[in-house]
């Protein structure tokens, strides 16, 4: 199942039931280690080009 087929049957869900897949997946956040989201960002806005991963490259080696 891909990640758009997942978010439409979601939608489809009672809101009750929204709501509760809501509070797992924000304990599931929670419980990554301290500063992910700060080293993640950082990450993300590194402007060094020679750190970068090309996508392509990354589904080649994810597949490996």
């Amino acid at each position: 199942m891909s990640l758009s087929e997942l978010k439409e049957e979601l939608a489809k869900l009672p809101e009750e039931h929204q709501a509760e897949l809501s509070a797992y997946l924000e304990y599931l956040l929670e419980k990554r280690p301290p500063g992910f989201a700060a080293d993640l960002g950082h990450k993300l806005s590194d402007p060094d080009r020679s750190r970068w991963v090309d996508l392509e490259q990354l589904k080649r080696e994810g597949t490996d």
